[in-house]
């Protein structure tokens, strides 16, 4: 069987490498089939050879990566997508997730990741190959009608059926006369009380949500309705017009005011823009889960019209639990109901500073991955599930639009990993700087460098460096230079060795280097030192 090839695109050649390395040795069904250097090169790439799954970093000259999303959307949107993202471009990963791309792998790139993203995108490949080859010219039965129909209404607001696939929606009977609204509509979980949503199945609720909002609809404009996930998606044919804006969201409003009166539940809606064309459902389905996500700060039991242009960015809120020394001292003390109350309060009083939800998601994922950051210190990220997949904990986050489930959401990942350091601590578990510096207490006569030491401890070079100043208050190399030259010093007065053996035997390349370093941590020379401690030996 032919692999499944995939474009890279990064404008740094050592990325693109990397990339190439790692997908040739994992023994996938995948290969890179070609590079770019930016949006511009890709196209062309794209193009040539069609490629199956596209990697993209964000920040590259010309035409970046959130650019060549929306073209590949555009143009090829069979075409899946992922995005390299660095730390300080997650606000950019966070757009292309709402705006078509399907995963995103953070730099430096994890290889268990890379291989879980390829795993996963080959897994829908093969899906979509069979049920191609299952579509058998036969009359459909009504419940195969209905299962295709909402096949492609899915299709539609993933933005996966091109122009000229519009006669099999003609088919199952999906026209729209006029334009397109899309809503989407998702249960205020705690409009309900616990016992009584645990009582029932999650998806229950959903059903119960579609199924009133399809029979009401059905009485008063044409449309369709169907599940996504525990979304209710409502497709409406209406002229694009502020008129038709203003008469759907008032549809809107009393459909809500109706289901919480009939069952004592309360629901929030999202309404997209109208568009002209079937080749833009997409665009109104993205704009209403945007507009969906201002439940995160306006609260639930509403209506909410996404705003062309968006709403005014209201002055940058913060939360504490980003800073890592204050998110390790809230994971260290108390118990995990007092952590849970504090990433409860500081998500509420975030949510609640007018700020937008783009900002809330943003200051919650650099929560998860300072997290992240203090399970790798202590070499516990594999021991973390959320640290093993740290891509779909913060896509997880991403997809919460209640206040109330995303402290939740986030109170439960934060509990796990104090458990993981708590037991650490308690047995033996050490910090990444205190593994090192065991190891060159234990290895000091061997070639140690801070690159090898950082890949010991799976941490970034520069990354370690840093946290020897914080943790000791000494570089990485004035320890490692401490261990040896003490390790010297006890030959020098105990041992009658020659100073050039002692000198290799304690890690150092030469007797010139031993000499400079061994006068500067103790102001004499080795000869000096043994003459001086030890007149009755002589030096050689």
């Amino acid at each position: 069987m032919d692999k499944r090839k995939v474009l890279v695109v990064d404008d740094e050649a050592i990325f693109r490498r990397g990339l190439r390395h790692l997908i040739g040795i994992s023994e996938m069904n995948w290969e890179v089939s070609g590079e770019a250097r930016d949006g511009l090169e890709a196209l062309d790439e794209i193009q040539r050879q069609m490629p199956d799954l596209v990697i993209t970093d964000i920040r590259m000259p010309r035409m970046d990566g959130i650019e060549l999303q929306a073209k590949i959307r555009e143009l090829y949107p069979e075409i899946y997508c992922f995005v390299l993202s660095g730390y300080n471009d997650f606000r950019y990963a966070q757009s292309s997730l709402r705006y078509g791309a399907r995963d995103y792998l953070l730099k430096p790139i994890d290889k268990a990741e890379l291989y879980r993203v390829l795993e996963q995108v080959e897994g829908e490949l093969r899906q979509k190959e069979l049920q191609q080859q299952e579509r058998l010219p036969k009359v459909p039965t009504p419940s195969a009608l209905a299962d295709e129909r909402e096949r492609l209404l899915e299709g539609l607001i993933r933005g996966e059926l091109p122009h000229a696939r519009q006669g099999e929606l003609r088919e199952v009977g999906i026209e729209f006369e006029r334009g397109v609204y899309c809503l989407v509509a998702e249960l205020d979980k705690d409009s309900i009380e616990r016992s009584r949503y645990e009582r029932q199945e999650a998806e229950l609720f959903s059903l119960y949500i579609r199924q009133f909002l399809g029979e009401a609809l059905s009485h008063v404009r044409p449309g369709f309705v169907f599940q996504r996930g525990g979304s209710v998606v409502a497709l409406l044919d209406a002229e694009v017009c502020p008129a038709s804006r203003e008469e759907i969201a008032g549809l809107a409003r009393h459909l809500a005011a109706k289901i919480r009166r009939e069952a004592n539940l309360t629901i929030t809606i999202g309404i997209g823009g109208g568009v002209h064309g079937l080749e833009e459902v997409s665009k109104s389905y993205s704009e209403a889960k945007i507009a969906l996500l201002y439940r995160l700060t306006s609260g639930g039991n509403r209506v909410l019209l996404y705003e062309d242009p968006p709403r005014q960015e209201a002055a940058a809120a913060k939360t504490p639990l980003t800073h890592r020394s204050y998110l390790e001292q809230a994971l260290l003390e108390g118990e995990g109901n007092d952590l849970g109350a504090r990433v409860r309060e500081d998500i509420e009083q975030l949510c609640g500073s007018g700020t937008s939800p783009g900002r809330v998601h943003e200051q919650v994922c650099r929560m998860l991955l300072e997290a992240y950051g203090l399970a790798a210190d202590r070499g516990l990220q594999e021991e973390w599930p959320e640290g093993r997949d740290i891509g779909g904990a913060l896509q997880g986050a991403l997809a919460i639009s209640s206040r109330t489930e995303l402290a939740a959401y986030c109170a439960e990942l934060l509990r796990s990993l104090q458990t993981l350091i708590r037991r650490g601590d308690d047995g033996g578990g050490l910090h990444a700087v205190d593994k090192v510096v065991r190891y060159i207490e234990e290895h000091y006569a061997e070639p140690i460098t801070l690159g090898s030491m950082a890949e010991l401890v799976y941490l970034n070079a520069s990354y370690l460096s840093s946290l020897f100043k914080s943790r000791l208050g000494r570089s990485f190399v004035e320890i490692l230079t401490e261990v040896r030259v003490r390790e010297a010093s006890e030959r020098l007065l105990h041992t009658e060795e020659k100073i050039a053996s002692i000198a290799y035997e304690t890690g150092f390349s030469n007797i010139r280097h031993f000499n400079r370093v061994f006068k500067a941590e103790t102001g004499r020379t080795p000869k000096e030192f043994r003459e001086t401690l030890r007149p009755d030996q002589a030096s050689v």
